[in-house]
């Protein structure tokens, strides 16, 4: 299983830091601003529809490159990372592969 430290937002939520796990089917992400101090989101592979770096100003999460997934319920989610610019061109390898829709 495969861990990377990353920020994240869904559409009407505050950006998140985190880590996010890649499991067997299904992304994982754990985050700080949950109940009791911790927030665990999964994105199942199979809900993933697009899989594209973002281009545009707006879509940057905290002005770094993100990875933006288009899901097939509750929309675009973004993904950046927090230790470089290498990890986002490594998770959408990683989950272009693993996605079957993407």
């Amino acid at each position: 299983m495969s861990s990377y430290a990353v920020l994240w937002s869904e559409p009407s939520r505050d950006v998140e830091v985190g880590k996010l796990e890649l499991e067997p089917g299904s992304l994982r992400f754990e985050g700080s601003r949950g109940p009791r101090g911790r927030r665990i989101h999964r994105v199942y592979y199979d809900d993933i529809d697009g899989i594209r770096i973002a281009h545009t100003a707006w879509e940057r999460l905290r002005g770094r490159p993100a990875l933006v997934l288009d899901l097939a319920d509750g929309g675009p989610l973004r993904i950046g990372s927090v230790d470089g610019v290498g990890t986002v061109s490594e998770l959408a390898d990683a989950l272009t592969r693993l996605s079957r829709r993407a």
